[in-house]
C-alpha cells in the first residue's frame, strides 16, 4: 500500500525517468557485459584468426595482384616480341646485304684480278672454235654422196646449192678435195701467244662414199682471200702460204702471228686440200688440226676439231668434170659419176 501510494503521489514525469533510468540500469550493465564479453570473445577470436591466416595471406595476397601484371605482360611482351623479331629480321636482312656485297665485292676482284693476270685455276689459257666453209666464187665445193643419193632428180630441196651440199654430207657423204677450216682462238691471259706454225693429225681414214658427185662453185672470180693451204697427202709438213696465183711462198706464218690478249677472239683461214683419186680406192681422211704457239717461254700445243668431233675430207676427182653441177634451179649432168 505505501508503495502503491508513493507511485501515484510522483510526478508524472518522474516514474517514466524512473522507470526509464531502472530500465537503463538493468538492461544496460547486462548489454555491456554482453557486449563486453562479445568483443572480448571477438578480439579473443580475432587475433587466432588473423595471427593464423597473416602467416599464409602475405604470399596469397602478391598473387593475386600479380595476375592482372602477368595478363598485362604478354601483350607487352608480344609486342616486344614482335619489335625484335622485326629489328632481328632487318638486322638479318641487312647482315645479309652486307655479306652478298662483300662476297660480290670478293668474286668481282677474283675474277677481276683473274682476268687481267691468269685465267681461273682448271679454265683453259686459250680456247678454239671453227667453221667450214667455201668461198664459191673461188673454190669448187665437191661432195661424194652416200650410195643411192637421187638429188639429180631433184630441185634444190633445201634452199640453195650450199645448204643441199651440206645436207648430203649429213646422210652419209663426205665433203671432197678442198674445204676452208675458220680458226676462232680465244686467249684469255694477259701475255699473248704467238702462232708458230698449223699441222694436220690425220686420226684415221676410211673408204669414201661411192655415191653419185655433186659441186658447186668455180674460179667466177677473185675473192681477195688470203691463203693457206694444209695438203692432207703430206701431213708430216705445216701448213705453207700461197699467193693469189696459187704458188707456195713459204711455211705458214712467214710473219708474225698473234693471239690477242684478254678476251679478244682472233680469226684464222686454213684451206685444206688432199690428192684426186679415182673410183672405190678414194679414201676419206678424218683428221684434226694442231695449232702450235709459245707463250711467254713456254711452247704449247691446241688441237682443233670440228665441235667434238673430227673433220672429214674425201680425196677429190681430176677436172672436176664429173658428176652433177649446181645451177639455178637444181642440178645438170657433166659426165658419169665415178
Amino acid at each position: 500500500m505505501t508503495e502503491t501510494t508513493s507511485e501515484q503521489q510522483e510526478p508524472a514525469g518522474e516514474p517514466e525517468s524512473v522507470v526509464g533510468t531502472e530500465s537503463e540500469s538493468d538492461v544496460g550493465p547486462t548489454e555491456q557485459d554482453e557486449q563486453v564479453e562479445q568483443v572480448a570473445v571477438d578480439t579473443a577470436d580475432e587475433p587466432e584468426t588473423e595471427s593464423e591466416p597473416e602467416a599464409a595471406t602475405p604470399p596469397e595476397e602478391p598473387e593475386p595482384e600479380a595476375e592482372p601484371e602477368a595478363e598485362a605482360e604478354p601483350e607487352d611482351q608480344r609486342l616486344g616480341k614482335r619489335l625484335r623479331g622485326q629489328l632481328r629480321t632487318l638486322a638479318l636482312a641487312g647482315a645479309g646485304v652486307a655479306l652478298s656485297a662483300v662476297v660480290a665485292a670478293v668474286v668481282s676482284a677474283y675474277l677481276d684480278i683473274w682476268s687481267v693476270r691468269e685465267p681461273p685455276p682448271g679454265a683453259p689459257r686459250i680456247t678454239a672454235a671453227s667453221e667450214v666453209w667455201w668461198d664459191l666464187l673461188s673454190d669448187h665445193h665437191l661432195v661424194r654422196t652416200a650410195p643411192g643419193s637421187t638429188y639429180d632428180k631433184e630441185p634444190l630441196l633445201f634452199g640453195d646449192a650450199q645448204d643441199t651440199l651440206a645436207h648430203m654430207v649429213t646422210e652419209g657423204g663426205a665433203d671432197a678435195g678442198r674445204m676452208r677450216i675458220r680458226l676462232i682462238l680465244t686467249n684469255f691471259t694477259r701475255t699473248p701467244a704467238t702462232i708458230t706454225s698449223v699441222r694436220a693429225r690425220i686420226e684415221r681414214t676410211h673408204p669414201a662414199p661411192t655415191g653419185p658427185l655433186f659441186q658447186c662453185g668455180g674460179p667466177q672470180g677473185s675473192s681477195e682471200v688470203s691463203r693457206v693451204v694444209l695438203d692432207l697427202s703430206t701431213p708430216q709438213r705445216p701448213a705453207m702460204e700461197q699467193d693469189p696465183e696459187g704458188r707456195p711462198t713459204g711455211q705458214y706464218p712467214s710473219t708474225k702471228v698473234q693471239v690477242a690478249a684478254q678476251g679478244d677472239p682472233a680469226y684464222f683461214d686454213v684451206e685444206v686440200g688432199t690428192d684426186n683419186a679415182t673410183g672405190p680406192s678414194a679414201v676419206a681422211y678424218e683428221f684434226v688440226l694442231d695449232v702450235a704457239y709459245t707463250q711467254g717461254d713456254r711452247q704449247q700445243h691446241l688441237l682443233v676439231d670440228n665441235a667434238g668431233r673430227p673433220f672429214v675430207l674425201a680425196q677429190g676427182v681430176e677436172g672436176l668434170s664429173q658428176g652433177f653441177r649446181c645451177n639455178a634451179t637444181g642440178w645438170s649432168a657433166l659426165g658419169q659419176a665415178s
